[in-house]
C-alpha cells in the first residue's frame, strides 16, 4: 500500500532543508553541521547495530549526547539567522556594493 503524502503550504521566503550528508567522506565537502550530523549518524549506527564494547557504550552515548547538542546549536543559530534576516552567505558577491 502507498503512502499518501500531504502538501502543505510553505511560508514566504522559506529554504528547503537541505537533507544530511550520508556518510563522513560526503559530509567533508559541507558545512561543519555536516560532518556533526555525519558523525552521530554512524556512531548512532554503531550503538544500534552492537558495534560498541560494553566498557565503550557510556562513553559513545555521552559523544552522541554532545553531537546532538551541536548539531542542534548550529540549527537554533541558523534559524536566528534567518529570523533576523541577516545574510547567510548563500548571496552572490556584488563587488559594487564595496
Amino acid at each position: 500500500m502507498a503512502t499518501k503524502k500531504h502538501l502543505a503550504t510553505v511560508p514566504a521566503g522559506a529554504r528547503a532543508k537541505k537533507p544530511d550528508p550520508k556518510n563522513i567522506v560526503e559530509a567533508l565537502d559541507g558545512t561543519g553541521r555536516d560532518v556533526l550530523a555525519a558523525m552521530r549518524k554512524a556512531l548512532a549506527k554503531k550503538l544500534d547495530d552492537g558495534e560498541v564494547s560494553s566498557n565503550a557504550i557510556a562513553s559513545a552515548y555521552k559523544e552522541l549526547r554532545e553531537l546532538d547538542r551541536l548539531i542542534r546549536l548550529a540549527d537554533a543559530a541558523t534559524a536566528a539567522r534567518s529570523d533576523r534576516g541577516d545574510d547567510d552567505g548563500d548571496e552572490a558577491f556584488d563587488a559594487s556594493a564595496v
